[in-house]
């Protein structure tokens, strides 16, 4: 069997449990509703960084703060960190963690 892999994701990407119910339902709007979603309602984005932050097991998906920006990728004990994607708002980087995390794809925000 071929396993066709998501330009983005690891090869032994799995999907991602999102504890956030807010979170959970507006995943299943378009990407940029997802961004704008975060940007007018920070607080559920701030969220799901905080879960990131909780998980401890790998492989995983992750969204870290760091001094000017977010990371959001996979890491695993095996391969260490895979597939960053940066971003200079909590919004991008939770609408990308968000994606990533339910094997939905990647954000990238228009116009970058």
């Amino acid at each position: 069997m071929i396993t066709t892999l998501k330009e983005g994701f690891p090869g032994d990407f799995s999907k991602q449990k999102i504890e956030s119910p807010e979170a959970k339902e507006i995943s299943r709007r378009p990407a940029p509703e997802i961004a704008d979603y975060f940007r007018q309602n920070p607080s559920v984005a701030h969220d799901l960084l905080n879960e990131s932050s909780d998980k401890r097991f790998t492989p995983s998906t992750y969204i870290s703060e760091m001094a000017n920006d977010y990371s959001v990728g996979w890491i695993s004990r095996r391969t260490g960190y895979q597939c960053e994607q940066r971003f200079e708002t909590l919004a991008d980087a939770a609408t990308d963690y968000l994606l990533f995390s339910l094997g939905k794809g990647r954000w990238t925000r228009p116009g970058k």
